[in-house]
């Protein structure tokens, strides 16, 4: 991952991305899984990879959660550790590229985050050694990422045909479209292979992407969360939504 990249666009993740309706959408249906399967555990031993600004890992320090958050980006760890200071969370910071995980960090951990982070890797596979590495034969990963399906669909609704048939996802350089968008078959298969199982699957930003700005601003915030969290767990509006949240275990 590119450190220097991360530090150009921490302020721009923070106003454009988590300060915003989708940001709060995504942490809403993070915290929603995490409750319904059970994995906020007081005393949970927890690494958050590429914790960013430490939102969500702010959250399960508050649910007495053991944090070690590493990122690669020194800005936003700084952000990450004011906001852990803030409110008095204790935690472990790691200023490192997740790649370099199996050379600095030995333990396994209960519970691994890697949320937003798969699709800016050259291959998005290369995370499965690092859960490896990591877990336990009873950890639980959190993979939050970035939908090639969801690009797709939003590039057809556009008429964007052309960028389509040129089979090229990738994102620009400085943009804010990740560099690997995951194709969810080739991961899950990947996951598989590698004695993985998936217990969870959601859908976030099921629908909202692709309604009109006119139709986004009649409705209120809690009432698009609110349909967007029921449209979350239904297989039909899950393929097409522009992030997936998968929840996997070790295959027993």
């Amino acid at each position: 991952m590119n450190s220097t990249r991360f530090n150009a666009l921490s302020s721009h993740f923070q106003d454009k991305i988590y300060a915003s309706f989708k940001g709060k959408l995504r942490l809403a249906i993070l915290k929603r899984d995490f409750e319904n399967c059970k994995l906020i555990q007081s005393g949970n031993k927890t690494l958050d990879i590429g914790a960013g600004q430490g939102q969500f890992a702010s959250y399960l320090a508050s649910q007495a959660h053991c944090m070690t958050l590493l990122e690669s980006s020194e800005n936003m760890l700084d952000l990450a550790k004011d906001r852990f200071a803030q409110h008095g969370y204790n935690g472990t910071f790691i200023h490192d590229e997740l790649q370099n995980i199996p050379k600095i960090i030995d333990e396994k951990y209960d519970l691994v985050t890697a949320h937003a982070v798969i699709e800016w890797l050259e291959n998005p596979k290369d995370i499965i050694p690092i859960l490896k590495h990591v877990t336990h034969a009873d950890s639980t990963v959190s993979l939050l990422f970035y939908n090639l399906n969801g690009l797709i669909y939003h590039n057809l609704i556009r008429g964007n045909y052309r960028y389509i048939q040129k089979n090229n996802f990738r994102g620009e350089a400085g943009g804010l479209t990740p560099i690997s968008p995951v194709n969810p078959e080739n991961l899950e298969k990947a996951l598989n292979d590698h004695g993985f199982k998936i217990i969870h699957k959601s859908g976030i930003r099921t629908y909202y992407d692709y309604m009109t700005k006119e139709n986004k601003q009649k409705i209120t915030e809690e009432e698009h969360i609110e349909m967007e969290m029921q449209c979350s767990t239904q297989l039909q509006f899950i393929l097409n939504a522009r992030y997936l949240h998968w929840l996997i275990k070790p295959s027993s």
